[in-house]
């Protein structure tokens, strides 16, 4: 093989390598994000219902105080 040969098979070797490299790391770093967004929209969910179970608390003190909205 000659010298031109060889560099340009390491050189596309190389090349290659960093490419799947990138595609890898970037692979893991979605399926992080993606694990922290499921944990987000659980937090979201939990705090919904807290929120809901308050309104839900709140309107029967105003009704007990004949203060609730119309």
């Amino acid at each position: 093989m000659s010298d031109t040969v060889t560099v340009a098979l390491i050189s596309t070797s190389g090349t290659l390598l960093v490419a799947v490299t990138a595609l890898l790391l970037n692979y893991r770093g979605f399926v992080s994000l993606e694990r922290r967004m499921e944990r987000t929209e659980d937090d979201v969910k939990q705090m919904t219902g807290a929120v809901n179970e308050l309104d839900k608390r709140l309107m029967r003190v105003e009704i007990k105080l004949g203060i609730a909205p119309e």
